[in-house]
């Protein structure tokens, strides 16, 4: 019994934490870009002040298809079952065996709603930011499928929980940190990969029929994602590190080391996107191109045992 109300104690955490701290993550990355352009910048809650106004008013349907209004509460549905695959301390919420495959498709699903909701309405600019996504979606995808592959056969199981307790180190898994930290950071759409939506140029790409709650949802849905492969990652760089996490006490100190580290990665992205110009969405996709053959050595190496 002691031990079921702990885990139901940290997956409760779990849930706290990817319901409410992806807009503040914003807020803080809003806050560290307007500190190095010299600007004050919006308070830390200006993100969920915008999302909770978003929320309050109704939203114009240029389109009578129901894709377009259910396609952000099912980015948002996605989203949330991502972060209810990852590892809070040393307890899953969600936890079955192959989950990472699950998470996987569950994030890449986000983007699939994306595209089909700029898709469902009559907009080139809705169109052109739909197929910029597309073309990300298609070459990095595989490239974090491989990275994937080498986390799981280092450790040896699908299941997330068994990869992050047993992954060993070597060479590929040194190197597969690096591109994944590259095809996440890509994945979560952060300049200078932001191309889909470019309000300069495209008006919000996928997103420009949406406003009021439909917009509102769809921004909340993204932010979970960014948390959720932001928390993943985080996880990767803590848990197999610190040992085997057999005491409630050594688990939330793993959570603090998860939430602390997640505030500190956030203002190195904010950094990131303030210091680089947005790419054109043919240079990411040779990047991503590269990325991948780079991942097949990785990969290749892993299965030599290097």
């Amino acid at each position: 019994m002691e031990i079921d109300a702990v885990k139901l104690g940290f997956s409760l955490a779990g849930i706290v934490l990817f319901l409410f701290l992806p807009p503040l993550l914003d807020g803080i990355a809003r806050r560290v870009k307007a500190r190095l352009q010299y600007r004050r910048g919006p308070p830390l809650m200006q993100t969920w002040y915008d999302l909770n106004k978003l929320f309050a008013l109704p939203s114009v349907k240029p389109t009578k298809s129901a894709l377009f209004t259910w396609a952000p509460y099912l980015a948002l549905a996605s989203a949330m079952s991502a972060a209810l695959l990852l590892p809070y301390g040393n307890v899953v919420p969600v936890d079955f065996g192959f989950n990472l495959v699950v998470f996987f498709y569950v994030v890449l699903m986000v983007s699939v709603f994306l595209i089909l909701a700029g898709l469902s309405v009559q907009n080139a600019f809705s169109h052109i930011g739909s197929s910029r996504e597309m073309q990300i979606v298609l070459t990095v995808e595989p490239l974090i499928a491989i990275i994937y592959g080498v986390l799981a056969y280092n450790a040896g199981s699908l299941n997330i929980a068994d990869i992050v307790a047993n992954l060993h180190f070597t060479p590929s898994l040194l190197l597969a940190y690096i591109i994944l930290a590259y095809a996440l950071y890509v994945e979560s759409g952060f300049v200078p990969f932001d191309i889909a939506e470019a309000e300069q140029e495209v008006i919000g790409g996928p997103l420009a029929e949406y406003s009021g709650r439909l917009l509102g949802v769809f921004y909340y849905a993204i932010y979970i994602k960014r948390f959720a492969l932001l928390w993943f990652f985080v996880s990767l760089l803590t848990l197999p590190w610190v040992g085997p996490v057999d005491t409630a006490e050594k688990a939330v100190l793993v959570l603090a080391l998860q939430f602390l580290l997640t505030i500190a990665l956030y203002p190195v992205i904010s950094a990131l996107e303030a210091t680089n110009a947005r790419l054109r969405v043919d240079h990411v996709v040779k990047m991503n191109v590269r990325m991948f053959f780079a991942g097949l050595i990785v990969f290749a190496m892993a299965f030599m045992g290097w």
